[in-house]
């Protein structure tokens, strides 16, 4: 009885770029303190409406201190914030919150919970190791054919290797001035060297600049026979796009001295930008889809993008959960930091659904419409 085929790991199938091994790829690290947002001089604001903010603060001065340390058990020194909070409420408070709960009883609650919450700070720059992995984890379903989607993807991954063999047959034929031979190896560097495959709903592209080698994206965003690749339509535009960008001679890329990217698996991989997720009232990791590393003499950038178009409201905090850590000054300044000579600054773009037009003034900046925009918006050193 012949045996039943298992469902496989592509993991190995997959290789980290050449160009890797002489790169330096840095992500952030960050480290929980003790000290929590009633002590912090610029913690993320408390997202709550205009109409919720009056009564609650009414509601405060109506039950006072003793009653609200009896009744909602917190410390003294959140009781105080709490106090000091709804004198600077611009501070403290985001009111582009549309929904009132009319419920100041409980919403005094979930303020003195916000003030408890442990913040979480940025610690240092890492070289990258194994924090992207989601492509070790490719499972591709039995009920395809396996050997081959591993050939296509041999023949993909290798690519780069195309223009070295090229060298050797030419150079092959100016000994040997064989033009059936040479022919013939031309043929079967078509083969066996190929850019992009389309296979069964799947694109298995080379993608020059990209972490790993090859990038399988998916036609369709639901699809059941393999997992972790690029399959969210934005994703999927965004990488389009992106190549279509690529072949502009004056694209911004050139103008540094190298660069790289990789996509980020929203489950398996760990880079991330901590933020204040008021609906849990923790501090929630953001996953931004894409990560680009980008150099140019002794500058450094990381460049976050998350092309998923967001919803606005959750889109925010998580640019304050960025500002706060990566950022200075009322302007948003990105800030410098130092690692191994090099002066590293970030940047997070993300992409709207219905045009920049929609997003408040001050969070224009970090939003973009198509790839001329987010050309203009990463720096030139």
């Amino acid at each position: 009885m012949k045996a039943e085929k298992q469902d496989i790991i592509l993991g190995e199938a997959f290789i980290l770029n050449p160009e890797v091994q002489n790169r330096l790829l840095l992500i952030p690290v960050y480290k929980t303190t003790e000290m929590i947002f009633a002590e912090d001089k610029t913690p993320q604001k408390y997202p709550i409406s205009t109409d919720d903010f009056n009564i609650t603060s009414q509601y405060y001065d109506f039950i006072g201190d003793k009653i609200a340390l009896t009744k909602y058990d917190c410390e003294a020194k959140i009781l105080q914030k709490a106090k000091d909070s709804f004198q600077e409420k611009d501070k403290y408070y985001d009111f582009s919150e549309k929904t009132s709960l009319f419920e100041p009883e409980l919403i005094l609650g979930r303020i003195f919970d916000y003030l408890g919450v442990k913040s979480r700070e940025f610690d240092k720059f890492k070289d990258l190791e194994d924090e992207i992995v989601h492509f070790k984890k490719i499972r591709f379903s039995h009920s395809k054919n396996q050997d081959k989607i591993l050939e296509n993807i041999e023949k993909v991954k290798n690519y780069y290797k195309r223009a070295s063999k090229e060298q050797e047959i030419d150079a092959e034929f100016d000994k040997t001035k064989d033009t059936k031979k040479f022919k013939q190896s031309y043929q079967q560097l078509e083969l066996d060297f190929v850019k992009e495959i389309d296979y069964d709903g799947l694109k298995i592209k080379y993608i020059q600049n990209h972490y790993y080698l090859p990038v399988i994206l998916s036609e369709t965003e639901k699809i059941e026979y393999i997992n972790h690749i690029i399959n969210v339509k934005s994703e999927v535009d965004f990488i389009n796009e992106l190549e279509q960008y690529l072949d502009k001679s004056n694209n911004i890329f050139k103008q540094f001295d190298w660069w790289m990217f990789s996509k980020l698996d929203q489950t398996l991989d760990e880079v991330f930008i901590p933020y204040y997720n008021a609906k849990g009232n923790n501090i929630a990791n953001f996953k931004p889809d894409f990560i680009f590393w980008l150099q140019k003499g002794n500058r450094y950038q990381i460049v976050f993008i998350d092309p998923k178009g967001t919803e606005y409201t959750d889109a925010y905090r998580k640019i304050d959960g960025y500002s706060r850590i990566f950022e200075s000054g009322d302007i948003k300044q990105s800030k410098d930091f130092s690692y191994n000579g090099y002066t590293v600054n970030t940047l997070l773009l993300l992409k709207p659904k219905r045009g920049i037009a929609e997003v408040p003034e001050n969070y224009r900046k970090y939003w973009f419409d198509n790839f001329d925009d987010l050309a203009r918006k990463i720096t030139i050193p």
